[in-house]
């Protein structure tokens, strides 16, 4: 018999494996154009020969150093301020007009000004990539705090939770869902936002190591570049699953069953 937890998993893999298969046969048989197509195999060999030349790791590590600074600056910063504007209403009207403004606004369009603020270089690429993930999270958690329950608001205050003990008693888990849905969605767009500014100017990174190869028309390495962004980003949603596992043990398991419905 098929192991439960195989089972549970096997329609999520199906279709990326089709999809690999179709593709393979696809670039084998050169129905697509070989100049702009390459099998699988092959851009997993380009990955492979990329790490063992360590050029990978080091562009691989230039771009998640950028991520996790940014991204705990803006964690930091955006839930801080998300808790404030969501709790007390007078901040939420005087940082409106801000966010109003800045958070539609494509965060590469800000590089530009960045760079003659502090100069090209590390600065004005953390700075950019914060600002996408600062609003994001800013704007899920002040949103979490506004529809938090009020009867476990008055219950922890019936029971004596006031100052610090009212903040990590009741208001943090409380709204503890919504808070790492902003800081999952808040990574992923940090992510977007580093590879982007890494294409676009810097000299290192999964970035720059695909603006490198698509001027260089070297097609292999640009898959390469993609297939590695790609698992960064599904790393990071590995990560906050683990985490929601632990922060919200009550939650059932994410799991798809035969047919197709989503259950414990």
């Amino acid at each position: 018999m098929t192991p439960a937890w195989l089972r549970d998993r096997l329609p999520a893999l199906g279709v990326p494996v089709v999809l690999a298969v179709l593709w393979e046969v696809a670039t084998r048989m050169e129905v697509l154009d070989p100049r702009y197509f390459i099998p699988l195999t092959e851009i997993g060999a380009t990955i492979w020969q990329l790490g063992a030349d360590g050029l990978l790791g080091e562009e691989v590590g230039a771009t998640l150093r950028r991520l996790l600074v940014a991204f705990a600056l803006a964690a930091a910063g955006g839930v801080a301020l998300g808790v404030a504007s969501g709790w007390w209403r007078f901040v939420a009207l005087f940082i409106r007009p801000l966010v109003d403004t800045i958070y539609p606004t494509p965060k590469i369009a800000l590089l530009p000004l960045l760079i003659i603020l502090v100069g090209l270089g590390e600065p004005a690429f953390i700075a950019t990539a914060f600002a996408t993930a600062f609003f994001q999270i800013t704007l899920s958690v002040a949103g979490s705090v506004r529809d938090l329950d009020m009867t476990l608001v008055e219950a922890g205050r019936n029971f004596g939770a006031n100052g610090h003990r009212f903040l990590f008693r009741v208001l943090l888990p409380g709204i503890m869902p919504g808070l790492l849905t902003g800081l999952r969605l808040g990574m992923a767009t940090c992510l977007i936002t580093v590879i982007v500014v890494e294409f676009v100017a810097a000299r290192s990174g999964v970035g720059h190591l695909l603006n490198l190869a698509w001027q260089q028309l070297q097609v292999d390495r640009m898959y390469a570049g993609l297939v590695v962004a790609g698992l960064l980003g599904h790393g990071i949603n590995l990560a906050f699953r683990g985490i929601e596992r632990l922060a919200l043990p009550w939650r059932p398991p994410e799991t798809v069953s035969v047919g197709g419905a989503a259950g414990a």
